[in-house]
């Protein structure tokens, strides 16, 4: 087992009650009967990728996609009111049934702020450290607040009588939220009555939206919403910046909730949703709950939608720049050498975690459209991918790194010839832009939908995010002095 694993098996040696499973290469760790379990995996690049894993107790009968669906909720939730990190839900299909919206089990991966992969030192294990005690005083608030995490069944009630997947009851509310839907809702979907969580349970055949009717668990989200405080409105939906956490909720996806809760387009129309309803968004998908009712509505919740949102806003209001951008504590020059903001970028990806190699493979101004790097990254499944059962939930992908200095942001006339077809020619994986400016809305909208089209790994880094890297890597900084420098 690697250093870093051993070091981590160490801490979870000052937390009571943890089991611990180990290979040489992976690290389990979770409480005896917890659907939850913390894994710790080495990669290609011998960095370690951190993931927390959802599995029901086989001690429920019938289809368990509820229960999966509901633990992962309140565990990102939790995680994200704790301030620990902001996690995208990765879904795993199941294995055996044919039925498209049925769960085997759900990945969280931890997104913001450090991210997936554990950074070298002390920094990587404080946050494996954070992960393991927020787990441990989820489970214990948990069992306080719910009756559903480990039910203990009344003498002469088993566990057979527990899952209704057809009863007049629930098709009923079946039917009636189907109708609130409209054309969402599919004969494919799938709903159920959990009777010993006391709850009714409804999820689209796509997984874009799933709904819970409990009072229980929306008095449990209700203790972890969102605070008002944290909410910036935008353009098109709401801005989140707390807790070190970038990410925004459309007034399309309120719309959707207004429905499902009957509140006639109460959210999408507030100037402060948090106000009244319970938010929580998450990497991929937002948690909302009102009355008895809870729902999920995967959008793009994420740093993809903060920062396209935030360059509309960038557009319209410049008292809103200065609430959200403080004052840069560095000071770029006029104009950025492009070389050197290349290999800015090279030495930067080689301290990324996750990364294990960088090449240059030439650059703008030796006529190959621009791309300039090539880099092996250990990377999350895209939103959107469900991963076979028994696969892990990371991969090392080849990802092509196109550099541009720029004052202005950069537009997609500046990204020379296609995206897709500079993937092919490279027998890449993903395509990643870096720039001293900011990628512009068009940009970020293209980049999105190469994405969609196919199992690419796309993303930015702008001066915001190279900024934050200048701060965790002074010694970088230090060779840079020409084209980027500590303000005065």
């Amino acid at each position: 087992m690697s250093e870093v694993l051993d070091k981590i098996e160490q801490l979870v040696e000052d937390e009571a009650g943890f089991e611990v499973q180990k290979t040489s290469k992976r690290l389990r760790v979770r409480l005896p009967c917890s659907p939850l379990s913390l894994i710790f995996e080495k990669t290609p690049s011998d960095d370690v990728f951190m993931a927390l894993h959802c599995s029901a107790l086989r001690n429920f009968n019938g289809d368990r996609t509820d229960l999966h669906d509901v633990y992962s909720w309140l565990a990102a939730s939790f995680l994200r009111w704790a301030g620990v990190a902001s996690t995208a839900l990765i879904d795993i299909e199941h294995p055996a049934t044919m039925i498209p919206a049925e769960l085997y089990g759900r990945y969280l991966i931890p997104t913001q702020p450090e991210g997936y992969v554990l950074a070298p030192g002390d920094v990587g294990l404080n946050l494996a450290g954070n992960m393991i005690g927020y787990l441990a005083m989820f489970e214990q608030t948990a069992h306080t607040f719910t009756t559903f995490w480990h039910p203990e069944f009344e003498s002469g009630f088993e566990s057979t009588h527990d899952y209704e997947a057809e009863s007049s009851q629930a098709d009923e509310w079946a039917q009636d939220l189907a109708s609130r839907l409209g054309y969402r809702a599919s004969q494919e979907d799938i709903y159920t009555q959990r009777l010993s969580a006391g709850w009714f349970y409804y999820r689209t055949t796509d997984g874009a939206i799933a709904v819970v009717e409990s009072e229980k668990l929306v008095d449990f989200l209700e203790l972890l919403r969102t605070d008002p405080d944290e909410e910036i409105a935008g353009i098109n939906g709401f801005l989140y910046t707390g807790k070190g956490f970038d990410n925004f909720i459309s007034r399309d996806a309120l719309k959707i909730a207004d429905r499902i809760f009957g509140l006639d387009g109460a959210l999408a129309n507030s100037s402060c949703p948090s106000a009244e309803a319970t938010v929580i968004p998450l990497e991929n998908g937002v948690i909302l709950a009102n009355d008895y009712r809870a729902v999920l509505l995967r959008h793009d919740t994420g740093v993809t939608g903060f920062t396209r949102e935030r360059s509309l806003v960038l557009e319209r209001n410049r008292l809103e720049q200065e609430r959200l951008f403080p004052p840069s504590e560095f000071t770029w020059t006029d104009e950025v050498d492009g070389g050197r903001f290349e290999r800015l970028i090279y030495d930067l990806l080689e301290c990324e975690p996750g990364v294990r190699e960088v090449r240059a493979i030439g650059s703008s101004r030796e006529g190959d459209g621009g791309r300039d790097l090539v880099v092996s990254w250990v990377t999350p499944p895209v939103p959107g991918e469900a991963i076979p059962k028994g696969d892990p939930p990371a991969r090392e992908r080849r990802i092509i790194i196109q550099c541009k200095a720029r004052k202005r942001s950069v537009g997609r006339s500046d990204l020379g010839g296609g995206i897709l077809d500079t993937l092919f020619m490279y027998h890449a994986e993903g395509y990643f832009l870096a720039t001293s400016s900011q990628p512009a809305v068009a940009v970020i909208d293209l980049l999105e939908e190469v994405r969609r089209r196919g199992d690419y790994f796309t993303g930015w880094w702008g001066r915001t995010e190279i900024e934050q890297r200048l701060r965790r890597n002074p010694q970088i900084l230090k060779r840079y002095a020409d084209i980027v420098r500590p303000a005065q």
